[in-house]
């Protein structure tokens, strides 16, 4: 008789239902409860071959769905903490480069190495481009002021200004995007 199709048939219109309702209460999901009853009526066909004939299917059922819905329970489990080990490693992290950012000051990062550049620059000008340069930007001196000490015309000012900030372009063009080259070199030498 167990090994009546109708027999199982008969057991999965009872007991469909009924196994659901019990599995739903473990796992708390509809759709997984139904997957664990369709899980342990296919658990039942395989081992009724091997069950003795005095095997309570019901209960047997029953402590299928019941062992199916812990292991599930225990998978979740795994899962979340899973998830919580690397949520908070991720949270470590990202604490660690807001650390890291918010100590992170941009100008002592760059002004060593800008700072050799512009003084491997300043060394490749002649002697006239240097000295217009350093005195309008070291010692913020008008171009009229630098032209009557230095014994140059204004327009001559202006002309060697230009060649020493064109060469300290070419020196920091890779180094620095322009925009902030501009506004670096500004700060620097203002």
């Amino acid at each position: 008789m167990r090994q009546d199709p109708a027999c199982l048939t008969r057991l999965y219109e009872d007991l469909h239902d009924p196994l659901v309702r019990i599995a739903r209460l473990y796992v708390r999901d509809r759709m997984v409860a139904e997957d664990i009853v369709a899980d342990s009526f296919v658990r039942l066909h395989r081992a009724m071959p091997s069950l003795p004939e005095d095997t309570n299917l019901e209960g047997y059922l029953v402590t299928i769905v019941k062992n199916l819905s812990l292991n599930y329970l225990k998978s979740v489990a795994i899962h979340k903490r899973a998830e919580e080990e690397m949520s908070n490693h991720q949270v470590r992290l990202i604490r660690e480069g807001i650390r890291s950012l918010s100590s992170l000051n941009p100008e002592e990062l760059f002004a060593s190495d800008v700072q050799r550049l512009v003084n491997e620059a300043m060394d490749r000008m002649d002697d006239l481009t240097r000295a217009v340069f350093m005195e309008s930007r070291y010692s913020d001196k008008t171009y009229a002021e630098i032209a009557r000490d230095l014994g140059i015309s204004v327009r001559r000012v202006h002309t060697e200004m230009q060649k020493s900030l064109n060469l300290l372009r070419a020196a920091l063009q890779d180094y620095l995007p322009a925009w902030l080259l501009t506004l670096y070199l500004d700060h620097i030498f203002r």
